[in-house]
């Protein structure tokens, strides 16, 4: 892999998947997401990082777009019980927010989105469920239709589920 490039920018974990060797980290700097493959988590003797975490980063350019070059720290007390985009300043939001426990159907998941929605069988707003979410709870998929029990927060966009249960 080329030399780091950059000055370090801190940014924060949106998912990675250990399963597929890469993930997405949100760069604080303003400038979007940066692609974070598996190899540079291993060069710096890191295993895996979790959503919400904050590393400390190098940044190159990649063919798709910005990567990670070099983990140069992590900070996994950031770490949070749910993807959110701007998680670093939401965080006091989606941590301190009470959860609920709602039963509902698989509207859609795309395993390679790693997300979908959960229609709430009482109504109301769909509920948000990223990949994190079914990692958590040790599922390794949903199909439409699906009839589960999730436990709901109130995300910056809306319902968001931080566990699931297969009924």
């Amino acid at each position: 892999m080329e030399p780091p490039s950059g000055p370090p920018v801190s940014g924060v974990v949106k998912w990675f998947s250990p399963e597929k060797g890469f993930g997405f980290v949100e760069l604080s700097d303003g400038s979007g997401d940066a692609f974070l493959h598996g190899s540079v988590l291993t060069q710096g003797g890191i295993d895996a990082v979790q959503p919400g975490e904050t590393l400390e980063v190098r940044v190159g350019p990649g063919h798709k777009g910005p990567h990670v070059t070099e983990v140069l720290s992590v900070d996994s007390s950031t770490a949070i019980p749910m993807p959110s985009r701007r998680s670093n300043v939401q965080a006091t939001t989606t941590l301190n927010g009470p959860s609920f426990e709602e039963t509902g159907t698989v509207k859609w998941f795309n395993p390679e989105r790693g997300y979908g929605f959960i229609a709430p069988n009482g109504g109301g707003k769909d509920v948000f469920v990223h990949v994190s979410a079914l990692e958590r709870s040790g599922i390794e998929g949903l199909s439409e239709g699906q009839t589960v029990i999730v436990d709901v927060v109130d995300g910056r966009k809306g319902p968001e589920a931080v566990r699931v249960r297969l009924i």
